[in-house]
């Protein structure tokens, strides 16, 4: 006997709307681009298509365009040590360059980044993320594979220019990722799905340390690695032509079962119709300016680690720039680990009911901030002494991954309808004011090899980790709110489906 269960979409009503939702098994919708409202009254949660739907295809897509997208983020990080120092490749024909303004270089991405975030935001939900996505990425990619070039010709202002392209193309990605993901992860799986999406920047950060690091070592030079990602980076772009489509109700390929089950979980039957966008209500929000806050955090620790860690580890605990590369990337692949940790647990709490979606949400993103916030604190003060420095920043690498399953799918709780905006402008937001962090580390770290500057550099992150975290407690929810809910009639009935109970399927 095949099992049924009624299944919640948005909200809560009144016993005597359950019965009157039944009448509606007479009227019928065309199912190739909406549900059966009678169908979801009795949907077969365990009818959900096949084990490896277009999901999971869009979830791996969206994964390697994070991944190539943060390689070519992250590469200079560690390629403007060897840029800037002559012994660190064999081959004398290297080109290396003798800047004192390195902060400020790793510093111009982000001046490009903040540009045109909630602009890619409202793009992708009001037209479609693939065909804004796409030309942005190719861009980028191009733009980076420029930057030998540009420091050859132009020195280290061609390189900026580069790398604010860079900014304003990427500044695509992180809003695309969550509309789709806010069309296309059903809400009992979103945790896991977006951890899966957002892992994508541990994952390039790994391969660009370990790879950057290797190509400046030998004899082919640190320009090989830009060229090597760059070209992953178009290669992208061709696969997400072919496989990418902006939600289920217009993918050819996607069965009847599996768009049933996604688009009852998420309540969105009709979003080919443009709804529009309210700008008052998703501004006047309390629980978006507390992802924003968060976000500040964030975006302010993990744009100084990222940007500062590989010269750190240079500069006062001596490793050279081969090994630099390989030790960089460490912290990042415990990080990938207990991101496949967290993410089953959240659902896990959710699914079960122990705790609510909103307790689960301040429980992992105060124990990722605080736990960093220890970590910066305690690597302020260790001794100089290269293991204890690599399991410190492993340890909050750890804990950076709770946060993926805090504020940063918080954005799809709130309204997966309008989660592109509220992305663009939380990040866009937090990216504004990270620029600051290297710049800070430019104004404050005279002598790079003084641990006693770098001390006041982790101690202010984390205290802006505390405070940042302890904010998000305070004002954040996972309610989705009213001004997401229904625009449509069909919509409107779905909407008063009284919640019987909630199955957790993550479909991996």
């Amino acid at each position: 006997m095949v099992s049924t269960k009624k299944v919640s979409i948005i909200g809560e009503i009144y016993d005597s709307d359950l019965k009157n939702t039944k009448h509606n098994t007479q009227h019928s919708t065309n199912i190739e681009a909406k549900v059966r409202i009678d169908n979801i009254e009795s949907y077969d949660t365990k009818n959900i298509g096949p084990r490896i739907g277009t999901r999971h295809v869009l979830v791996v897509l969206m994964f390697l365009c994070i991944t190539v997208g943060f390689t070519m983020r992250t590469n200079l990080s560690v390629a403007i040590v060897a840029m800037t120092d002559n012994t660190t490749s064999p081959n004398p024909d290297v080109p290396t360059y003798d800047w004192k303004n390195t902060s400020v270089i790793l510093s111009s991405f982000f001046w490009g980044y903040i540009t045109l975030q909630i602009l890619a935001g409202h793009l992708a939900k009001t037209y479609g993320p693939k065909y804004f996505l796409l030309p942005a990425f190719f861009i980028s990619s191009v733009a980076f594979m420029l930057i030998p070039t540009a420091a050859a010709r132009s020195g280290s202002i061609g390189v900026m220019l580069c790398r604010v392209f860079q900014g304003v193309t990427q500044g695509f990605m992180f809003p695309s990722a969550d509309t789709l993901l806010g069309r296309w992860a059903p809400a009992e799986e979103r945790s896991t799905m977006g951890t899966l999406v957002y892992i994508g920047s541990s994952c390039g950060s790994v391969l660009s340390s370990i790879i950057t690091g290797y190509f400046s070592s030998s004899w082919l030079g640190w320009p090989a690695s830009f060229y090597l990602f760059g070209s992953l980076g178009i290669a992208w772009c061709v696969l997400f032509l072919i496989f990418g489509q902006n939600s289920p109700a217009t993918h050819p390929r996607i069965t009847k079962e599996e768009q049933r089950y996604i688009q009852a979980s998420l309540g969105q039957l009709e979003d080919d119709e443009v709804v529009p966008t309210p700008w008052r209500s998703i501004i006047m929000c309390r629980h978006l300016w507390a992802i924003v806050v968060a976000n500040v955090g964030s975006s302010w620790g993990y744009s100084m680690l990222m940007t500062q860690t590989p010269t750190y580890l240079s500069k006062v605990m001596k490793f050279d720039i081969k090994s630099n590369g390989l030790v960089t990337a460490i912290p990042y692949v415990v990080g990938i680990l207990f991101g496949f940790v967290f993410a089953p647990i959240a659902d896990y709490l959710i699914a079960k009911e122990y705790l609510s979606r909103t307790v689960v949400r301040k429980v992992f993103n105060t124990f990722g901030s605080n736990v960093q916030a220890l970590c910066l604190i305690i690597l302020a003060y260790v001794p100089q002494t290269q293991l204890s420095a690599v399991i410190i920043l492993a340890v909050g690498n750890a804990a950076n991954a709770a946060l993926l399953v805090g504020y940063a799918v918080n954005h799809i709780d709130l309204s997966p309808r309008f989660s592109g905006i509220m992305q663009g402008f939380s990040n866009g937001t937090g990216q504004g004011i990270a620029i600051f962090s290297p710049l800070l580390v430019q104004f404050v770290v005279n002598d790079q090899e003084n641990q006693e500057q770098w001390r006041i550099i982790f101690l202010t992150s984390a205290v802006v980790y505390i405070s940042t975290s302890l904010f998000y407690v305070m004002f954040s929810s996972a309610v989705r709110q009213e001004w997401d809910g229904p625009a449509t009639e069909a919509e409107a009935k779905l909407e008063r489906v009284k919640k019987q109970s909630v199955v957790s399927l993550t479909g991996f």
